[in-house]
């Protein structure tokens, strides 16, 4: 009885032992660039890996604003084509800025556009005006670094909270699904 009761449980083991090691073959072949659902400050979004945060403190002509930032570095990684994946965060005072007061909005998103050009002394290449669950937004490149690289940004403001999504990449590379896939992926919490 014992014998069969050992060959049994070897038997059994050495089973075991194959199918691990079959899941194990397997698993390497499993497409490992599963990206991240990240969820924070009324939205979620899916970045390559996970980001790193950092708030600062900017002071406006308004006054002081909280900006958020979100950013995943995607330099080293040589089978990303993008340089790097954003999300920034930022409320104003609801009586200053604000989505509904439809009158402001032009100047509003001029003024967040030409400074995002400015702050990188690049060249606007295409702006369309965009929306998000009916909010209203702007969808812009930045030449940077004359033809090295390109900035993509969406820029959305819903109620008194501005979201700019961002990637850079290298001019090269301009047209990849990871930037589509990454702000697409861009979607308000409810």
């Amino acid at each position: 009885m014992n014998n069969i009761k050992t060959n049994f449980n070897m038997k059994k083991t050495k089973e075991l032992i194959g199918i691990g090691f079959i899941l194990i073959m397997i698993m390497g072949f499993v497409n490992s660039d599963e990206w991240l659902l990240f969820k924070s400050h009324g939205f979620k979004i899916e970045f390559p890996k996970k980001p790193d945060l950092d708030s600062t403190v900017v002071n406006s002509a308004i006054g002081k604003l909280k900006m958020y930032t979100f950013m995943y570095d995607a330099s080293e990684n040589k089978k990303d084509e993008n340089l790097t994946y954003g999300v920034l965060s930022t409320e104003y005072p609801d009586s200053i800025v604000n989505s509904d007061r439809t009158d402001l909005l032009p100047a509003y998103f001029r003024n967040g556009i030409d400074g995002s050009v400015k702050n990188v002394q690049g060249k606007l290449l295409s702006e369309k005006t965009i929306e998000l669950n009916g909010f209203p937004g702007r969808e812009i490149k930045i030449d940077y670094k004359e033809g090295l690289a390109v900035i993509k940004m969406r820029l959305y403001l819903v109620k008194n909270k501005m979201y700019i999504i961002q990637t850079i990449t290298m001019t090269k590379n301009e047209f990849n699904k990871s930037i589509d896939r990454f702000m697409d992926s861009f979607k308000l919490n409810n």
